[in-house]
């Protein structure tokens, strides 16, 4: 069987890409998010408990999405990860990277922070061969495939490649905000989009939904 994890990058970023990301986890054709924890605000508090639930019904494991501003790469894994308990009152279930500014830098010690806190860590190794997996990471099979800005054909041929075991796609789902700074604001729709239409289609490969809790049970066998 193969094991799909539909991720949902930036919730926290805006009011209007949560909202999207909320009702696509609702409409169980996302099964994961990474919270950039320092853009949520006081505005997002209801949106913030709706995702607490919707986790505890296990829906959806929600991370936390790591935004690098400076070098001082420990103590911002370590404050980003103590803020994120304050506000969800549990510990993220994943770590990544928001952007790739700090890759080759930051990356390799959120995967040491992962493997020390045995929680899994997105597999980036797509983007530099040097971020291969580390020795007892928790992590997919493969890198994440990066569903933003690719047609529906070329996601559905990456689906017909995949062979048995656990795996992830990326995609930045959201609605149009004109008072967003984001690179990918006017992708985010067109991502949903693509996010409903393949998963409709999933049983066509065999494939079967699963989040960041369901990889980690996975290790614990």
């Amino acid at each position: 069987m193969i094991k799909l994890i539909v991720t949902a990058d930036d919730f926290g970023y805006s009011k209007l890409y949560n909202k999207m990301i909320l009702e696509l986890i609702e409409e169980q054709a996302v099964t994961s998010t990474s919270v950039m924890i320092d853009e949520i605000d006081n505005g997002q508090k209801d949106q913030v408990e709706r995702l607490i639930q919707l986790s505890k019904k296990n829906l959806v494991s929600v991370g936390l999405h790591i935004y690098f501003k400076n070098i001082n790469f420990e103590v911002e894994i370590d404050r980003q990860f103590e803020k994120f308990v304050a506000v969800f009152g549990f510990e993220p279930s994943h770590l990544d990277i928001h952007k790739k500014d700090y890759l080759k830098e930051g990356f390799p010690l959120i995967q040491e922070f992962c493997k020390k806190k045995n929680i899994p860590c997105k597999n980036l190794s797509l983007f530099d061969d040097k971020l291969m997996n580390i020795d007892g990471l928790i992590t997919t099979k493969d890198s994440i495939f990066d569903g933003t800005r690719k047609t529906f054909s070329q996601i559905s041929e990456w689906l017909g490649s995949l062979r048995g075991g656990s795996y992830c796609i990326n995609f930045h789902p959201g609605y149009y905000d004109p008072n967003s700074v984001s690179s990918l604001n006017k992708e985010r729709e067109a991502d949903a989009e693509n996010i409903r239409k393949m998963v409709r289609g999933l049983s066509e490969y065999n494939i079967e939904l699963a989040n960041f809790n369901d990889l980690a049970k996975e290790y614990q066998k």
